[in-house]
């Protein structure tokens, strides 16, 4: 992904894609109710291949990149520092987002005034206990690990693996050779996947204005706005403090990250974005021993944008529903942001899909993720974006705390 044509390229063609996806979209709210069903479902179907392609390769993207990421590690050592520092930092800066997230729905108060009423007989639902949520990271069986949601068990998988490769020295090498070569193919195959976005991004763009029309005001727009404000000063002022933290003057952060940054935010797939972000990682210095660990790991598991939107959105819709939230149910919506973030996939709409776990350990009503898949294309976007972005900024930090070095810059 080091040529820089394609990738504008792909960047500029899903642009106009969008752009025809809105105009397609208006001009079905004036076409009989007949045709604009008929219409709508297809080019959700358009949309709905990618997300569907982007399942596919999550699981041996994560085995492959992470198990060949660690068993390029010889030393077994510096291997723990990257991984201690990882969970560190990745662990911080989503309980920080999940913090902003609280502070602009109680500044922004978008829901307040609504007057929704809760569904008839609704009871919070019952939480799930501190143990069924770390028993969750580890399937029962190993066919789970194939899917999205044994992502997190996947990325322990392929840890111990290639922990083990290296513990088996000379002979592990020829493994290490294989896995590799697997990590390269699986990332042109996301390459591959990447030129049908356009036609992605044209379907839903088309589905939403013909669905919801341009009446995303009020109570939403005020949550687009907190959202929004909040996550772009989370990248702009955290990010910088990160990088300038690692060594790495925050304008070149910027400057390569605005390509990973264009891509995560049209495609809303961490996973897909992956790729670009590592070749924005390799441009700010960032050894490869490094960023082939932290990147994989992050594009899972680091989700800043998505513990903003989650810890929003718990405020929101207890607003919407004339909840009141104390203190303490605010701590519990900020741990549960950051522990659905981790658990949240790396594919377009991931964040609201986890929302429902968030909203049941909170006790909020769970008709609250209907109301945000409404606008969940606006706001998953910037919140991917940011995802993206955030695995770049500690991946910096991560290099000088480990011991690395960065190296120069292209």
């Amino acid at each position: 992904m080091g040529a820089r044509g394609p990738t504008y390229r792909i960047l500029i063609a899903i642009a106009i894609a969008f752009v025809l996806g809105l105009v397609v979209g208006f001009s079905l709210l004036y076409a009989p109710e007949a045709v604009r069903t008929e219409a709508v479902a297809w080019f959700k179907a358009l949309g709905d291949i990618f997300v569907r392609l982007i399942r596919i390769v999550i699981p041996p993207l994560i085995f492959f990149t992470i198990a060949a990421a660690v068993a390029s590690i010889a030393d077994l050592r510096r291997l723990g520092v990257v991984l201690l520092w990882m969970l560190i930092l990745y662990i911080g800066t989503s309980a920080l987002a999940a913090y902003w997230g609280v502070l602009a729905g109680q500044l922004f108060q978008p829901g307040i005034g609504i007057g929704l009423k809760p569904p008839a007989g609704y009871a919070p639902p019952k939480p799930p206990t501190s143990v069924d949520i770390l028993l969750s990271f580890f399937q029962l069986d190993f066919y789970n690990l194939l899917t999205v949601g044994g992502a997190m068990t996947m990325i322990i998988f392929a840890i111990i693996l290639g922990v083990a490769i290296v513990l088996l020295g000379e002979e592990g090498r020829r493994i290490y050779s294989i896995i590799k070569l697997g990590s390269d193919l699986m990332i042109k195959f996301v390459g591959i996947i990447m030129y049908y976005a356009p036609v992605a991004i044209f379907g839903y763009a088309a589905w939403l204005i013909a669905v919801y029309g341009p009446k995303m005001l009020g109570a939403y727009g005020k949550f687009l706005v907190a959202q929004y404000s909040f996550t772009l000063m989370h990248f702009f002022v955290i990010y910088s403090i990160i990088v300038a933290a690692g060594g790495l003057n925050p304008l070149k952060y910027f400057k390569y990250q605005s390509t990973p940054f264009l891509i995560a935010f049209t495609t809303r797939s961490s996973a897909v974005t992956l790729p670009y972000n590592m070749e924005a990682s390799r441009r700010m210095g960032v050894p490869e021993e490094v960023f082939n660990i932290t990147l994989p790991v992050g594009a899972t598991v680091n989700m800043d944008g998505t513990a903003l939107y989650q810890a929003l959105s718990s405020l929101f819709i207890a607003q919407l529903f004339g909840i009141s939230l104390t203190p303490a149910q605010l701590g519990l919506a900020m741990t549960a942001a950051v522990i659905g973030s981790v658990a949240t996939a790396a594919i377009p709409g991931g964040g609201t899909i986890m929302l429902a776990y968030v909203l049941g350990v909170v006790g909020l009503p769970l008709e609250g993720v209907g109301i945000m898949m409404v606008i969940d294309p606006i706001a998953d976007a910037i919140r991917t974006a940011i995802n993206a972005s955030g695995d770049n900024a500690c991946s910096v930090l991560i290099t000088r705390l480990a011991g690395f070095k960065l190296r120069s810059s292209s």
